[in-house]
């Protein structure tokens, strides 16, 4: 089905909504959580193998802080803050928006304090995640996508609105989800579960 202006529908996808969150190395969380702590599966997520932990951390930037930082499993080659736009301004700080990759590699990148019951630690680590879409090779195929990909995404309802520049990324042990943080969904008035129209 094509829409105005030339684009193709793809189909329907579901939305999850995604609030700030830590994903932590191995190194990190020895200092953080004492050596050879285990994170501890508190919800499965959507994405293989993915959970969220009963652990969590403090993020701290000058005399600004958030607090209850949920980590997420399993253990990451890099420790990276994921914060919405609002919570960058309750910090103080303007990250870049980036897809979830090696936060210190990005320019722009925030230097954060990162605590826990045993330590704490400091990482150029906060960025803004890039809205995205999560699928595995096949549903990739059907609808025409390849990674690394940008999409649009319109959704339903009274605060109905259209999302550009979503990231496509396409990996064997993906399930089909657009991801949006917590300012987003808000601003579109959706919650976890819903579904919205891909438009490539």
């Amino acid at each position: 089905m094509t829409a105005k202006g030339g684009s193709t529908y793809g189909g329907k996808a579901i939305i999850e909504v995604s609030g700030h969150h830590c994903h932590i190395s191995r190194k990190d969380l020895d200092v953080i959580y004492g050596k050879n702590y285990q994170l501890t599966p508190l919800k499965t997520l959507s994405q293989n193998k993915q959970f969220a932990a009963k652990e969590t951390v403090t993020v701290a930037v000058g005399d600004k802080k958030i607090e209850d930082v949920r980590i997420l499993g399993p253990e990451r080659k890099n420790t990276q803050v994921e914060v919405s736009l609002t919570e960058a301004y309750h910090l103080k700080i303007k990250p870049p928006v980036a897809e979830c990759t090696c936060p210190d590699k990005i320019d722009g990148c925030v230097i954060a304090e990162i605590s826990g019951p045993k330590g704490k630690i400091k990482r150029c680590s906060i960025i803004i995640a890039y809205r995205h879409f999560h699928t595995d090779p096949k549903t990739a195929q059907k609808i025409g996508l390849k990674n690394g990909q940008l999409i649009s995404l319109k959704t339903t309802g009274q605060r109905s609105v259209t999302f550009h520049n979503i990231l496509v990324r396409v990996n064997e042990n993906f399930k089909p989800r657009v991801h949006l943080d917590t300012d987003e969904a808000n601003a579109a008035g959706l919650k976890d579960g819903q579904t919205g129209e891909i438009i490539i």
